[in-house]
């Protein structure tokens, strides 16, 4: 949970989507998302693991690049970049308003 949650560059990425949402808080586990969506998006459920599963993948894959690659993080905003773009992606798997809902939140 370290990796997707507390370490530094994590924590600006989930303030930002806090920011967003209209929070200044932010998760620290998983457990603690769950919680911290059905406070910031009530009755969104449909849209908690897609938005965990894109906010992760994203700080992944930066960090597989930074590691394996060399390539260093210079912004958090690149992981931002990438989760929205991840989530305009999956927006062809949501059904109807969901989709467009989705397609909202990421642009």
């Amino acid at each position: 949970q370290h990796l997707f949650f507390t370490c530094p560059v994590a924590r600006i990425v989930w303030r930002s989507i806090g920011v967003v949402l209209g929070t200044d808080r932010c998760p620290s586990n998983y457990w603690q998302y769950f919680v911290w969506c059905h406070k910031f998006l009530p009755g969104k459920q449909t849209f908690y693991t897609v938005g965990l599963a894109a906010t992760c993948w994203a700080i992944w894959l930066a960090r597989n690049r930074a590691t394996f690659e060399k390539k260093q993080i210079k912004t958090p905003f690149e992981i931002l970049f990438s989760l929205c773009s991840f989530l305009l992606y999956w927006t062809e798997l949501q059904q109807g308003e969901d989709a467009k809902e989705l397609r909202a939140g990421a642009e």
